[in-house]
């Protein structure tokens, strides 16, 4: 299935279309990443959508940037017409390692979004993804969290809240987990996501449709369901700051857990306290279990840079003002001062430190 410039532009941008806070991937630049499309096609590209009214464009500060920057964003229509491409590319007929499926299923199955799975199918409708779309981010020294996940797998509680930092590694520990696990499935949410987004995320990553996706009940319904074969982990990765429907959803669903049905939330840790559907109660109790995830250490952070003779100051100022955040020292390893900007608080003398000491060694 071939799609155009504007057809990529859309499913792009719909992977944001709920963020509160407009992030790089809304500007020219990240809309070319995420689109792969070359930087001179974009802007001729996202007038022609603006002026048929896909998406809407303002002015805006990125976190961590002092200028304004233009970012896009779809518009109500946008979104109707994103979820129509995506829903046709998902239903596009591939073949993987021999057995017959939807583009959909193959991608979800692999953790690929749609436009990278798209590019992973040949002429033959064979979808041979690269390896470095699979690449799962690095893992370090996560041992204990990795074994509390185990027992709370073997154990009673339905529900486990992994809390951690942006960039803390939340996302890389839930793959490295569910990887093990048979059958294992993945949805995904963003910041400030209602119900209707919580629904269709549902539907899509499990196929399990709420027979009333305005109802939190109906939700929590469908949530449950997807247990009721041979299903056992469910994983939830995005859980932030989201509108009260959907923390009724999940506390509906914690009231009548059920059977070995287990999921996994891998959650902000700003979310507020209205945000967490449970209570202590429920710790206490046994009904779910509850992790929040540190930096990694000064060994972590020096096998992080991939520095082995770094200098001993140098990395001890990169732990302290990062605080052994992953994100950050891959940033730092690779010189990338346009992540650390997007991605972090550190004005930019604190990110041309941080670039320095983290190089020390080279």
């Amino acid at each position: 299935m071939e799609l155009t410039a504007a057809e990529r532009v859309l499913l792009h941008l719909h992977a944001f279309w709920n963020v509160r806070e407009p992030g790089r991937e809304g500007t020219q630049a990240g809309i070319a990443e995420g689109a792969r499309l070359l930087r001179s096609h974009v802007p001729r590209t996202l007038k022609a959508l603006e002026r048929e009214g896909f998406i809407d464009s303002k002015d805006a500060r990125l976190l961590g940037r002092t200028r304004k920057v233009r970012v896009y964003a779809l518009t109500e229509s946008g979104v109707r017409r994103a979820r129509q491409i995506l829903s046709q590319v998902d239903a596009t007929r591939v073949e993987v390692e021999g057995r017959a499926t939807t583009l959909g299923d193959a991608r979800r199955d692999l953790g690929l979004s749609p436009l990278p799975a798209l590019a992973a199918v040949d002429a033959h409708g064979r979808m041979e993804p690269r390896v470095t779309d699979l690449e799962r981010p690095t893992l370090l020294q996560r041992e204990a969290d990795l074994a509390f996940l185990r027992r709370w797998l073997a154990g009673a509680a339905s529900i486990a809240v992994v809390y951690g930092s942006r960039g803390m590694g939340k996302t890389a520990l839930g793959w490295a987990f569910a990887e093990r696990i048979p059958r294992a499935l993945w949805m995904e949410i963003g910041p400030g996501a209602d119900l209707e987004a919580f629904a269709d995320s549902l539907a899509r990553s499990t196929g399990e449709r709420a027979t009333d996706p305005d109802q939190s009940e109906s939700v929590a319904a469908a949530l449950a369901h997807v247990f009721a074969g041979e299903r056992k982990l469910l994983v939830l990765d995005g859980y932030a700051d989201v509108d009260d429907a959907v923390v009724d959803a999940l506390a509906g669903f914690l009231r009548g857990a059920r059977g070995r049905g287990k999921l996994l939330v891998l959650a902000q840790e700003s979310t507020p306290v209205y945000c967490r559907f449970y209570s202590k109660a429920d710790i206490d109790a046994g009904r779910v279990a509850e992790r929040h995830l540190r930096g990694l250490d000064l060994e972590g952070c020096r096998a992080m840079l991939g520095r082995p003779t770094i200098d001993p100051d140098g990395l001890r100022r990169v732990y302290l003002l990062t605080k052994g955040c992953p994100l950050y020292l891959r940033a730092i390893r690779e010189g990338d001062e346009e992540a650390l900007r997007a991605h972090s608080r550190f004005t930019k003398a604190e990110i041309r430190l941080l670039i320095y000491s983290g190089g020390l060694a080279r």
